[in-house]
C-alpha cells in the first residue's frame, strides 16, 4: 500500500478530530507586514502591491531585472540576504507567490504553468519585457515553467534546489519514517492536512525550519526567522492555500512533458546542496534544457538562500557576467 493510500485510510478518524475549515478562501485576506519583516527590507529596497493582480514584491537597485521566486515553507524574505548583493547590477524583484505571504489567495491555479503566467502578466504589469529569472526550491520548477513558455521573455534562469516534475523525477521510495520527503504524501490528500493542522501550524513548521535533515549551517534560520515564517502561514487561508502547490503535481508532470519537447536553449544554471537535491538539479534541468552549468554546493542544506547567500549571490553573478562558474563549490 502507498504512502498515500495508508494516509487516507486514517483521514476519516483524524478529520473527525479537526474542526471544520476552509481549504482556501477567495478573499484578499492579507496580513500586514509584520515588524520583523518591515525591518528586514533591505536598505534601498520598498515594499509595493501590483495594483490589480494582488500580488505583494519587494524592489530595489538598478539595471536589468532579477525576478526572484521563493519556495516553501517561505515567502520573499528568504532572499532579503541575497538581494543587496546583487543590487549593485540589478534590479531585484523578490516576489510572494499568489497565496503565499502578503499576496492575494486564490481558490485555485497553484499548478506550476498558471503562477509562471501570473508571474508573466505581474512582470509585464512593471514593464519589463525580459528578465533573469531564479528559483528556489517550488520557485525552481515555476521558474522553468516561466521560462518555457515565454522564452523570448527570459534572459538567463537560475534555478536553486529545485527541479521541474517529469517522468526523469525519481520517487520516493524510501520507508515513511527515514524519509526526509515524507510530507509530499500527506500533502496531497485534498483538504487533509490543512485540517488536521488547524491550530497546530507552528508546532508542525517548526520542524522543517530545525530539521539537520534540511539545512546544516549555523545561523541560518534565527529564531527571529522561525517566529516570522510561523506567523506568517499561521494566518487564516495560508497553509491551505500554500498546500496546493504539492497537489498540482500530476498536471506539472503532464505540462513539463509538453514543454521538454522543445529544450531550454538559454543559459541555466542548475544549483544543488549536499545536504538537499544535490545532482538531482542538474540532472532534471539536463532533461529540459540544452545549456546547463551544474554546481554543487558541498557541506550545504535545502535552503541554500539562507544558509549561503554570499556564495549564491557570487555563483549567480558570475554566471549573469559569463564568469566561470565553479562546479564543487565548498567553503573556506
Amino acid at each position: 500500500m502507498t504512502q498515500k493510500l495508508i494516509l487516507s485510510a486514517v483521514a476519516a478518524t483524524i478529520l473527525s478530530l479537526a474542526g471544520p475549515e476552509n481549504a482556501v478562501t477567495q478573499e484578499r485576506d492579507l496580513h500586514p507586514v509584520t515588524a520583523s519583516a518591515a525591518a528586514d527590507i533591505p536598505a534601498g529596497f520598498q515594499s509595493r502591491f501590483a495594483d490589480g493582480i494582488g500580488i505583494h514584491y519587494v524592489i530595489g537597485g538598478k539595471g536589468p531585472p532579477i525576478l526572484l521566486i521563493h519556495g516553501w515553507p517561505e515567502d520573499w524574505r528568504e532572499w532579503r540576504k541575497v538581494m543587496s548583493l546583487l543590487a549593485a547590477k540589478h534590479t531585484i524583484i523578490a516576489v510572494d507567490l499568489p497565496g503565499f505571504g502578503e499576496s492575494q489567495v486564490a481558490a485555485s491555479g497553484y499548478d506550476k504553468k498558471t503562477l509562471a503566467e501570473d508571474l508573466f502578466r505581474f512582470m509585464a504589469s512593471l514593464k519589463y519585457q525580459r528578465a533573469t529569472i531564479v528559483g528556489h526550491d517550488w520557485g525552481g520548477p515555476i521558474a522553468y515553467a516561466y521560462a518555457a513558455i515565454h522564452r523570448e521573455a527570459v534572459d538567463k534562469l537560475v534555478i536553486v534546489e529545485g527541479a521541474p516534475d517529469g517522468p526523469w523525477t525519481a520517487k520516493q521510495s524510501l520507508p515513511f519514517l527515514h524519509n526526509p520527503l515524507w510530507f509530499f504524501g500527506f500533502f496531497e490528500i485534498p483538504d487533509f492536512a490543512e485540517r488536521v493542522l488547524a491550530g497546530h501550524e507552528r508546532e508542525f513548521l517548526d520542524w522543517f525550519y530545525r530539521n539537520k535533515q534540511f539545512h546544516v549551517v549555523p545561523g541560518g534560520f534565527s529564531e527571529a526567522d522561525i517566529a516570522y515564517y510561523e506567523g506568517v502561514y499561521a494566518q487564516p487561508g495560508r497553509l491551505a492555500a500554500s498546500l496546493q502547490v504539492y497537489r498540482t503535481i500530476d498536471r506539472d508532470i503532464a505540462d513539463n512533458i509538453e514543454f521538454s519537447r522543445k529544450p531550454l536553449s538559454i543559459p541555466v544554471l542548475a544549483v544543488g546542496a549536499s545536504y538537499g537535491l544535490g545532482r538531482a538539479v542538474a540532472a532534471s534541468m539536463g532533461q529540459v534544457a540544452a545549456n546547463v552549468s551544474a554546481v554543487l554546493m558541498q557541506d550545504t542544506g535545502h535552503f541554500i538562500p539562507e544558509e549561503r547567500p554570499e556564495a549564491l549571490s557570487e555563483l549567480i553573478d558570475a554566471f549573469l557576467s559569463g564568469r566561470t562558474v565553479l562546479q564543487d563549490w565548498r567553503p573556506n
